[in-house]
């Protein structure tokens, strides 16, 4: 299709083409139909996902994100297709999620009449995005994806929000204009869009970690989004340092090293928790310092040394005040902090250095604990799914986590890989995590994907099911069951005095369920079942709802911390 005779519609499916973008998850609606026919004229360039509610596409184009470090992209009607997308929208914000979210409007002349229909959606949008605009003139369109383009992947990558009012659409994008700037393209041939650190700022950060007695590296999503696991493991190794992540730099450093301390905070393991109380010096890659990493801000000593590393510089000091301070891109910095202390990636591991050790003691510590139960007991205990997923899923699988109670136990899960983790962690979100995995299994179609959730968060939103399945996306779901929204109910018991009002619900057979949406569906009592329901759940060539009855009285091994984070 050649450039120069395009539609404003055309112009901006060129445009996501020319970015990159392969998939498009979105809802249907008549101010989306220029769009969507344009897409269908380039359907074996770019595909279209329909799912069942907005939130679940906005969580489908999230996950897809996280996972192959591109934009995601999604599509909505105008009115309440749009207004059902904040909360997608919003959680990915959160977790600076570079998500592209394009709505279309009414027609520019019937706008600002309260019409039916109308939402405000510019000023609702205004509130939570990194950048946005709206379309005024077809000929306009090329630059606009352009702008969002860059905002949405440079510095502290975001959300942004492109509206697209329905009579535009139609009208041709190559016009005659004294305007030449318009006649560029919607994509910008090579863009520099990572800060390379000051070089003394670098000298100082390397002898801030050789001095120092207990040195400890969080790697947050900066080491992420800044492809930089390999040398984060080469750093940890050459000087000897435990490395700890936030959620969204987890699997940055395999949890299975003998340097890895594992997840810390509120959502964390205990020996990453010790880790972080201890140290002396802390050299912070993108990781914000945010509450639920450190638990209220309870865990970092006053005369520890902080280092912070981010790409946004107002992130810098925010939290704690800070002995080095450093703009930059987590990547490059890590590429120069190397050169600078000479790790090359082949240092061997010192297992008796005192470090290694206490990592080790630590580690095992944290395991003992958090298998100090029955795990033949009936109802299941959360922890034997824990046992079961290791045993049987493979290595590199992707996993998708739900907000609950069984959250705690799913996390003890090791992560290996970046991509293998997913959680929309800054805001908690529901609904979330069954979506999300359907986005995951269209990125990584011949990787394994596992969704744990449980029975309240899959209730929300279990009709993406049929997306899976209409999308030829087989995923592994493993819902906790325990007839209620757990987590709550535990807070009545404790600190309500067992008031229990609004907590519990009535049982759904999820296996049952899951077959009318045209999947498998398994309901495991016994936990002897449960591994040979999940190796039939992972050689299936369809989505399988794997519905667990559990326990959902099981004390967690930090359940006494947990107290501590909702100490607000």
């Amino acid at each position: 299709m050649a450039k120069n005779n395009l539609t404003a519609a055309e112009a901006v499916v060129d445009a996501l083409i020319e970015e990159g973008v392969e998939v498009v998850f979105g809802m249907t609606g008549d101010t989306v139909l220029p769009l969507l026919d344009a897409m269908y004229h380039r359907k074996d360039e770019i595909r279209y996902v329909t799912a069942r509610v907005e939130t679940g596409a906005t969580a489908m184009a999230d996950t897809y994100s996280r996972t192959t470090g591109k934009i995601g992209c999604c599509l909505f009607h105008v009115g309440p297709s749009v207004a059902n997308t904040i909360l997608g929208a919003w959680s990915a914000q959160k977790d600076a999620v570079p998500l592209l979210v394009m709505s279309a409007n009414m027609d520019t002349f019937r706008l600002d009449r309260n019409i039916w229909h109308e939402f405000d959606v510019m000023g609702v949008y205004s509130k939570f995005t990194k950048w946005q605009g709206q379309l005024a003139q077809a000929k306009d369109a090329r630059r606009l994806m352009r702008n969002a383009f860059q905002a949405a992947k440079s510095g502290m990558p975001g959300v942004v929000h492109i509206d697209f009012p329905k009579d535009i659409l139609p009208h041709p994008a190559d016009v005659e204009s004294t305007d030449l700037s318009l006649l560029g393209g919607a994509h910008s041939a090579a863009t520099s869009n990572r800060p390379r650190p000051e070089a003394w700022a670098v000298t100082e950060a390397a002898s801030l970690l050789k001095q120092a007695q207990k040195p400890l590296i969080l790697a947050g999503r900066g080491v992420r989004w800044g492809g930089g696991a390999q040398q984060l493991v080469a750093l940890a190794e050459a000087m000897t340092i435990p490395v700890i992540t936030t959620e969204m730099g987890r699997g940055t450093m395999p949890e299975d090293h003998p340097l890895a301390g594992g997840l810390v905070g509120h959502f964390g393991h205990s020996a990453a928790n010790g880790l972080l109380r201890e140290a002396d010096v802390v050299l912070g890659l993108g990781s914000r310092f945010l509450n639920v990493s450190t638990i209220n801000w309870s865990m970092i000593a006053p005369d520890t040394k902080i280092i912070q590393v981010e790409t946004d510089p107002l992130e810098i000091g925010k939290q704690y005040a800070v002995e080095l301070g450093i703009h930059a891109d987590s990547g490059v910095f890590l590429d120069d902090l190397c050169a600078e202390v000479g790790a090359t990636g082949s240092a061997e591991i010192d297992e008796a250095h005192p470090r290694v050790k206490h990592v080790a003691e630590l580690i095992a510590d944290q395991h003992a604990r958090y298998y100090d139960t029955d795990l033949d007991a009936v109802p299941i205990k959360p922890q034997r799914i824990t046992k079961a997923i290791e045993e049987i899923c493979d290595r590199d699988a992707i996993f998708v986590f739900g907000s609950g109670l069984h959250t705690q136990f799913a996390h003890g899960i090791q992560m290996r890989a970046p991509e293998q983790y997913n959680y929309s962690i800054g805001s908690g979100t529901m609904a979330w995590a069954l979506p999300g995995a359907v986005g995951a299994k269209l990125a990584f179609p011949d990787r394994q994907v596992v969704v744990c959730i449980g029975d309240g968060d899959f209730g929300m939103n279990a009709q993406e099911i049929e997306t899976s399945v209409r999308e030829n996306a087989p995923i592994v779901v493993i819902v906790y069951n325990d007839c209620s929204f757990g987590a709550l109910r535990v807070f009545q018991k404790q600190h309500y005095g067992g008031r229990f009002i609004g907590s519990h619900f009535g049982q759904t057979d999820h296996a049952k369920l899951a077959e009318a949406y045209g999947a498998r569906g398994e309901k495991v009592e016994n936990p002897a079942d449960l591994k040979s329901a999940l190796e039939r759940a992972a050689n299936a060539d369809v989505t399988t709802v794997i519905d667990v009855m559990i326990d959902g009285w099981e004390p967690h091994y930090r359940v006494e911390e947990f107290a501590e984070f909702h100490k607000f």
